[in-house]
């Protein structure tokens, strides 16, 4: 009897030992959490309030480096001065410690040959060195968009000689005839956001280790107590139900968030409209839309970085404004421009957005349009396709006094603008292979294998444009998990 009793007492104990246990492990678990993004907000919010600054300084350093010496490259090269156009870019790179490194690439004409060399700082033996670029360089954007206008910004990129992220600003290089002979780009490290990610990461791994060791310490006393009792499944039950209620929020919220795409095409003899969202998770990031006011179709598409419920609470926010300001505004440059400047205010999370914003005029045909670092739409005549030369300008939601350039062409009845994200020419198939814009325009005109039925149709109408390529982009990924959201606008002109 009495060791019975004794036997119990040790029971409760365990039991309650085992409690105790458990609950500072989610204690500490939850304020060692808790602190670490208390930390990391705070650093993120203190980092936004000077980057803009910061990065626009850097901006105009590397924009004015590369501008003073274009005049002398094109000089030099026009005389074939190597030597003295490779001590130029030394000088240049030696002046300036934003700038890391010069690229300087030739164009690549029809035989294919591939010229270029990068000027840089060696940090390792102290000096200003140059190298043969190694990899094909026409895949770069810096180079493609660098051949044209008067300069670009890339997207940061992970560099090739420094452990970093790098964004380079590109200029192309004419000869005395006017014609494009070569680009030229400033290398700029994007110091701050990759110790930014180092201190995420370790203070990630701090909470990890200390979240190891209670936990470790309460699994010892859960295998005793599994040992000597009947396993609890109302634990289970518990996160079932939780999992169960969580699907059901995220229905909902998907709902939600379709609800405010676009469903009623405009009634009118002078377009047709069509368009598709698919997320790659419950919930998503791209967007698009459109409305008529004054005989002119507004309508736009973007896709917010990122996936799932913070990219969804974004682009709700965008469409929203994207409404408002363009019920009382015609200009595409001024819409994007102040999208961009709520999406930038107050911003913490460094989240942004790519936006492409047309306005088109339905009785003559003018297409105004900005872009905000988007895909360029697609001009469809009959099976024939073009790209439209948009200027890419900066993201939404990165530095608030952005400038944003509107641009023109004009559009004739019978041709269809394709606009569509990044989830359609970068869908990868389980090979990791690209659908690519190739596969795009062997859609289009009917040169696709798997779109026989479709070669003897002269046009497609928007709905047949967007159901054909959704066909061919779902042949080409197989059973390839979807990596990203994917979303299409196609609009026919058919004229007054």
């Amino acid at each position: 009897m009495k060791t019975s009793r004794q036997a119990k007492i040790r029971s409760i104990a365990v039991l309650i030992t085992a409690a105790l246990l458990l609950e500072l492990t989610t204690a500490v678990q939850f304020m060692s959490t808790r602190k670490a993004i208390s930390s990391q907000i705070m650093e993120m919010a203190q980092r936004d309030l000077s980057e803009t600054n910061h990065t626009a300084e850097i901006k105009r350093i590397a924009e004015g480096a590369i501008t003073d010496i274009l005049p002398e490259v094109e000089r030099l090269a026009e005389l074939n001065q190597e030597d003295s156009l490779h001590r130029l870019l030394q000088k240049t790179v030696a002046i300036h410690p934003e700038i890391v490194g010069i690229d300087y690439t030739h164009r690549v004409l029809s035989d294919g040959v591939r010229n270029g060399y990068y000027t840089f700082r060696d940090e390792e033996h102290h000096k200003i060195a140059d190298t043969i670029i190694g990899f094909d360089y026409t895949e770069r954007t810096w180079y493609r968009e660098g051949l044209h206008g008067n300069g670009f910004w890339s997207e940061p990129y992970m560099s090739r000689y420094y452990e970093t992220l790098m964004s380079t600003f590109s200029r192309p290089v004419h000869n005395n005839k006017g014609e494009v002979t070569a680009v030229i780009g400033a290398d700029v490290p994007m110091s701050e956001l990759s110790a930014l990610a180092t201190q995420l990461y370790d203070n990630q791994q701090l909470v990890l280790y200390r979240v190891i060791i209670f936990q470790l310490l309460g699994l010892l006393v859960l295998a005793f107590i599994i040992y000597r009792s009947v396993t609890s499944v109302s634990r289970l039950n518990k996160v079932s139900a939780e999992k169960e209620f969580l699907n059901r929020e995220l229905d909902i919220a998907n709902r939600i968030q379709t609800s405010m795409l676009p469903t009623e095409k405009p009634e009118r003899g002078d377009i047709e409209i069509a368009g598709t969202q698919v997320p790659a998770k419950q919930v998503g990031g791209d967007f698009y839309d459109y409305f008529v006011r004054n005989n002119k179709l507004f309508f736009n598409i973007g896709d917010v970085c990122g996936k799932g419920i913070p990219a969804a609470l974004v682009m709700s926010m965008t469409q929203a404004v994207f409404r408002t300001v363009a019920a009382k505004e015609d200009n595409p440059a001024t819409i994007v421009r102040d999208m961009n400047a709520i999406a930038s205010r107050g911003n913490s999370t460094g989240m942004f957005s790519t936006l492409f914003v047309g306005v088109l005029d339905l009785e003559t045909g003018k297409l105004h349009f900005c872009n905000a670092g988007h895909e360029k739409p697609l001009i469809i005549k009959g099976r024939v396709i073009s790209q439209v030369e948009a200027k890419a300008n900066i993201p939404i939601g990165i530095a608030e006094n952005s400038k944003y350039q509107d641009q023109e062409t004009t559009i004739v009845p019978g041709d269809m603008i394709m606009l569509y994200t990044d989830g359609l020419n970068e869908a990868t198939n389980a090979a990791e292979e690209l659908f690519g814009f190739s596969r795009i325009a062997s859609t289009i005109n009917g040169s696709d294998s798997t779109q026989a039925a479709t070669k003897a149709q002269k046009t497609f109408t928007p709905e047949e444009l967007i159901e054909t390529m959704k066909q061919s982009v779902a042949h080409f990924v197989q059973d390839a998990e979807q990596s990203d959201d994917l979303t299409m606008l196609a609009i026919l002109y058919k004229g007054a």
